[in-house]
């Protein structure tokens, strides 16, 4: 009876001191669905890599000091310790060989690494910063500072804890969880960070990242939040905190990215009633109505313009010789669009349309003014690569599509000018940038060339065969209105030459040609 009295309270007192253990063991095995791009990105040892310069190290070794300093100081990562790196190596080779970069990873225990670089010229400093991961051994931020005038060691180090703390920065979280009991944890962030007793943060996991297309370096990170923590008391390099809510229980576990330090910060646009400026907005005056946010455009865009243009034809007749007939200013109208089959990909149409006259410049050629019209027809496909992952923002455009510009000039005796039509399939490569970080105004320009072009003239040909070139070039600016529509101008420079052998159906055979046409032209879009 005494030994099982003794089994029994044994027993009890290993159920009460094993079950919250137990509960906490089962939520750390719950945590391991979380995604292996969650684990990859934990830093929590960074390494210091061998500086390089162009000056025998001279800045190297004081590069090298004030990261591992900025390092320690920081306390966010421990420092760690760097053996059998060789001295060589560049941030170059170090970019082209992530497997040496796992390798050092493993063997000295480190999640990521610092590397430097700096070069000097008689006036300037280039500084580069780079972070690399050594789960994957690729870039994770790359940051630099170009043509820098100022090159004394005190500046350099300034400029080195600069690109330390934007590098840094672009890890998408500021704290980790270093431990949890029950809902107690501990995060390794505190006051000195500008935490504070009752601040209550998200903790979230990364999902997936978007790496560069070239360099690697990291674009944007999609995050999942899974809780949220209350701190209940903050020391300089270390807080306390219960967990208030989770996604599932024992989701929130050791190493969880902990964020919310930093708040993005709006003027205040309260609103004012009747007489405030944004009373068609919401449920105010005498018919109020309901606010709703704007709709993004999602699909693409439709727009007109009007241009004003100067044209030149320039011909040359084996026995007349050369000449050429212009017109200074004429008139055109433009319709042109976009339809979005993706964020990257899309269609694309021009329609332009000008009428004009222009002298017969041809000796002895009547009648002295010839009445001409010329038509642009372009229907294309293309690619954007967003640089920053940001369908608004920055981004690369190559295209391939097919056009067609067409000359209709009236006839003269003798024939003086032939209309002609120029036809093929262009490349084209273009850009756009905001100019302005609320991304109101856009600068964007473009180039295309040809690939195989033709020729067709009438009523007669000047030669035989041709030998063709077209060349197409905008360089123009762009201003958001409102949600829907903008406002846009461009300056466009059109070449089209013609080099001609053999007869043609022309009494004076003719030897080459070209079209040159200068236009600037505004108007309005519609996205929709």
């Amino acid at each position: 009876m005494r030994n099982k009295r003794i089994f029994l309270i044994s027993a009890l007192a290993f159920t009460i001191f094993v079950s919250p253990w137990s509960t906490y063991a089962k939520d750390e095995i719950r945590n391991s669905y979380l995604s292996e791009v969650d684990k990859n990105l934990t830093v929590r040892t960074v390494g210091v890599l061998p500086s390089s310069d162009n000056v025998s190290g001279l800045y190297s070794r004081y590069a090298e000091s004030k990261v591992a300093q900025l390092i320690t100081d920081g306390h966010r990562f421990a420092l760690g310790d760097v053996k059998e790196s060789d001295p060589r190596l560049t941030i170059e080779d170090y970019e082209r060989q992530p497997a040496v970069v796992r390798s050092l990873a493993q063997k000295n225990n480190v999640d990521a690494f610092i590397i430097t670089k700096i070069v000097k010229s008689q006036k300037s400093i280039n500084l580069q910063l780079e972070l690399l991961l050594g789960s994957d051994g690729l870039v994770f931020a790359s940051e630099q500072i170009d043509n820098d005038p100022r090159f004394e060691l005190a500046d350099v180090e300034k400029k080195i804890a600069e690109l330390y703390s934007r590098a840094v920065n672009k890890i998408p979280y500021q704290g980790l969880i270093l431990s949890r009991q029950n809902q107690r944890v501990t995060v390794d962030i505190g006051s000195s960070d500008g935490i504070k007793n009752d601040s209550v943060l998200t903790v979230e996991q990364v999902i997936s990242i978007k790496r560069h297309p070239k360099y690697n370096f990291i674009l944007s990170s999609e995050k999942e939040i899974i809780g949220k923590i209350k701190i209940v008391k903050a020391e300089p390099k270390l807080s306390f905190a219960i967990i208030l809510q989770e996604k599932e229980k024992g989701v929130i576990a050791r190493n969880s990215k902990v964020v919310g330090l930093d708040f993005v910060n709006y003027p205040d646009t309260t609103l004012q009633g009747p007489s405030g400026p944004p009373q068609d907005l919401a449920s105010f005056g005498k018919n109020p109505r309901e606010w709703k946010p704007a709709k993004e455009p999602s699909l693409g865009y439709a727009g007109m313009g009007i241009g004003l243009g100067n044209f030149q034809y320039s011909t040359a007749l084996q026995t007349a010789g050369s000449y050429t007939g212009s017109t200074a200013l004429y008139p055109q109208i433009d319709f042109h669009g976009e339809i979005w089959l993706t964020r990257n990909w899309y269609l694309g149409g021009k329609i332009r349309y000008g009428v004009f006259s222009m002298g017969n410049a041809l000796s002895g050629s009547s009648p002295g003014n010839l009445n001409a019209n010329n038509g642009h027809y372009d229907l294309h496909a293309g690619y954007k690569f967003l640089l920053q992952d940001e369908f608004w923002g920055p981004q690369i455009i190559l295209n391939l599509g097919f056009s067609k510009y067409s000359l209709f000039v009236d006839s003269s005796a003798p024939l003086a000018y032939t209309s002609a039509s120029y036809s093929g399939l262009y490349l084209g490569i273009g850009g756009l940038v905001p100019i302005d970080d609320e991304k109101i105004w856009y600068f964007e320009a473009g180039l295309s060339r040809h690939l195989f072009p033709v020729l067709t003239e009438t009523p007669l040909s000047s030669g035989a065969a041709s030998d063709n070139t077209i060349t197409l070039l905008n360089i123009g600016a762009s201003r958001k209105l409102n949600t829907n529509f903008r406002l846009h101008g461009a300056f466009e420079f059109e070449s089209y030459s013609s080099t001609f052998s053999g007869t043609g159906s022309r009494t004076d055979p003719g030897s080459s040609a070209s079209q040159t046409l200068i236009t600037l032209v505004g108007g309005l879009d519609y996205y929709f």
